[in-house]
């Protein structure tokens, strides 16, 4: 007997198609998929017609704990199930021994949590890289980030005597560590031209220009990060590394990796967000959209879309990091004083489906191969990113006609504001279900208490 029967939908398999299955779940887990209209017997059923069946999204980038307590950040999960959401992946740093932070961390998400979990640690000083195998084997922590924004500025941001560069040579070092550990180590690394931002941060303070984000793209142009791309994927090949290239933003960018395929044929993701696919300089929600690296142009956004389209871009994040407008603008109102980053979960796959499936065309399976499947194979979550037997049970159930127009409260969150406010996104979850369980049913959260689990990987 199944724990639960769900029939009669049109599942999105990654990669593979879509198919009427359906899929009976037992103990949490996918137990078996069956032809539509099969004899099956389960405690509960739930009957789907007209509606697709997603792999539950993985959201791999995530800022939890940035500007507010982490345990009341991840008490906001429940919001994005609303978007179908069921596993994140967050990153994390600080300039001590994660020997004692990863385990305060794993508590307070597990308190708080309605969704599933992994951390990526950031790497900031010798002892982190010292103490490498022991975070691996005790947490299951098998992803790192390498934030070059940080170059040469770690012993000042962090107050710490330890910390390293964050230098093309500390880049090479720690992926020969990785691939001396293990092939499913990655590391996560934000490319950026620092030495250019900085000067031109510093040339176009001293001048009279508009507070918007105009402004604030000209201080990282697209060629600043195209060059520490271009340098990262040349280093990545000469180590033979295992990397995932976090939230690109520029058509120069996407020139570098069309131009350089062999630079990207082992050991290489790729990844932008949602706010850069959606949004350019002239948005709506002006400063509300600061970011690093910032948000460019319309013909940024066409490349990006282009990349996705040609495969070079494989995943999809949010960059997800709750804030509310008094923290945002709580130094200032201008574009040098506002606060990086912004609240932006649970619009993920929607937006996806609606401007990439519907505007460009992308078929269901590649929305969700990027959203979930390639995710799960980057970050080694072995039970999670496809609908198959021995999988995780999560699910994001999506009318691909359900139209609704973002606001705040659709989340259930504390925050206040969000950059795709007042936009109509068409394709929403009418049904997420995490390990079997709904946490959403008719659109609305369900689950009362905080569920959601570490996921500890292994290499």
């Amino acid at each position: 007997m199944l724990d639960l029967l769900i029939k009669n939908g049109n599942v999105v398999f990654p990669k593979k198609g879509v198919k009427a299955v359906d899929i009976g779940v037992k103990n949490g887990k996918i137990h078996c998929l069956a032809e539509k209209g099969s004899n099956l017997k389960a405690t509960k059923e739930i009957d789907i017609s007209g509606l697709h069946v997603f792999p539950g999204v993985i959201d791999a980038h995530q800022h939890l704990g940035i500007y507010n307590e982490i345990g009341k950040d991840f008490a906001d999960t429940k919001g994005h199930a609303i978007g179908g959401i069921t596993t994140i992946v967050n990153y994390y740093r600080e300039p001590q021994s994660y020997f004692n932070v990863i385990p305060r961390l794993i508590e307070e998400a597990e308190k708080n949590s309605y969704i599933d979990f992994a951390f990526s640690m950031g790497i900031l000083t010798n002892q982190h890289i010292k103490e490498l195998e022991g975070y691996i084997h005790e947490f299951g922590q098998t992803s790192f980030k390498f934030f070059r924004n940080y170059e040469r500025r770690v012993r000042d941001v962090f107050k710490t005597d330890d910390g390293i560069d964050l230098s093309s040579a500390d880049l090479v070092h720690i992926l020969q560590r990785f691939k001396e550990i293990s092939p499913k180590m990655l590391l996560s690394i934000h490319c950026e031209n620092m030495d250019i931002q900085r000067r031109l941060t510093s040339e176009l303070k001293k001048q009279d220009l508009p507070d918007n984000l105009e402004t604030w793209s000209k201080t990282s142009p697209g060629y600043a990060e195209a060059e520490s791309l271009l340098s990262t994927l040349y280093l990545n090949e000469q180590v033979e590394g295992n990397i995932f290239i976090v939230h690109l933003t520029s058509g120069e960018s996407v020139d570098v990796l069309k131009k350089s395929p062999w630079l990207r044929e082992r050991g290489v993701k790729v990844e932008t967000c949602t706010h850069y696919l959606n949004l350019t300089t002239e948005a709506k929600c002006g400063l509300h959209a600061k970011i690093g690296p910032p948000i460019h142009h319309q013909w940024d956004q066409d490349q990006l879309w282009d990349g996705i389209s040609s495969g070079i871009i494989q995943a999809i994040g949010t960059d997800h990091c709750p804030s509310t407008l008094s923290k945002k603008y709580g130094k200032g109102e201008g574009v040098w004083d506002a606060l990086f980053a912004f609240p932006s979960a649970g619009t993920l796959l929607p937006s996806m489906i609606t401007k990439g499936h519907f505007q460009y065309g992308l078929p269901l399976e590649t929305i969700a191969d990027i959203t979930s499947c390639q995710l799960a194979e980057s970050f080694n979550l072995t039970q999670k990113g496809d609908i198959s037997v021995g999988k995780d049970a999560d699910f994001a159930i999506v009318d691909l006609n359900k139209e609704q127009t973002v606001k705040p409260d659709l989340f259930f969150s504390e925050c206040d504001y969000g950059v795709f406010e007042g936009m109509n996104f068409r394709g929403w979850p009418l049904h997420t279900l995490s390990r079997g369980e709904f946490l959403v049913k008719d659109g609305n959260p369900v689950m009362k208490e905080a569920r959601g689990r570490y996921v500890k990987r292994s290499i």
